[in-house]
This record gives C-alpha cells, sequence and structure tokens, in this order.
C-alpha cells in the first residue's frame, strides 16, 4: 500500500461495513495480515486491490470471504511518533495486567 502506508506504520481500525474505496484490514488464511483497498463488494465477499501498481500481490483481484475482514482503517500512527510511544507504553501495561483485565478494556 505504498505511498500511502509503509512497513511498520500502526493501523487504527473498525469493524463496521466496509465500503468500496475503503482500506481494510484483512487476515486471510494463506497470507496472514494483509492491508489492502476494497475494490468490489458483495454480500460475503470482496475484492481486494492494492494503491502499489510496481509489486502484484496474488491476494487481490479474486474474492475473498467477508470472515476474514478485521475492519476498516480509520487511521494511522507513523512509528516515530509520541502518539505511538504513548500506545506501545500502554499495551506493554495491559499485557502486565493479564489477559482477562485487557480483554474487559477492549
Amino acid at each position: 500500500m505504498i505511498p500511502l502506508f509503509a512497513s511498520g506504520d500502526l493501523v487504527v481500525t473498525f469493524n463496521s461495513r466496509a465500503k468500496v474505496g475503503n482500506i481494510v484490514v484483512m487476515d486471510l488464511p494463506d497470507y496472514g495480515y494483509v492491508l489492502k483497498r476494497l475494490e468490489q463488494v458483495r454480500k460475503q465477499e470482496v475484492i481486494l486491490s492494492s494503491d502499489n501498481n510496481e509489486i502484484f500481490s496474488s491476494c487481490c483481484g479474486v474474492w475473498q470471504s467477508k470472515n476474514h475482514l478485521i475492519g476498516k482503517v480509520l487511521f494511522k500512527v507513523n512509528i516515530g511518533s509520541r502518539a505511538y510511544i504513548k500506545l506501545q507504553h500502554s499495551l506493554q501495561k495491559l499485557s502486565r495486567m493479564g489477559k482477562k483485565t485487557a480483554s474487559k478494556l477492549f
């Protein structure tokens, strides 16, 4: 998704109804987590595309199940920013509190 997103960018997603043109995160069985743009949407399937035309991605251009949709991207946080560092610190605190407590907060 270069140039809009770079490797290592942190993205915040929201699990809502995604539409054509939205950037989404999906957890695809053969690929893991991918960040792509929605090109087409059916009831239970989507077709993904990439903003980077220089690199071919085999997960694009074929129907993918909506069951693998994590959410649409709301915004990104650059790695070096203060917000990212604060978020990282908060997540470390949550992990020390234990999974049960952390899951209640999310």
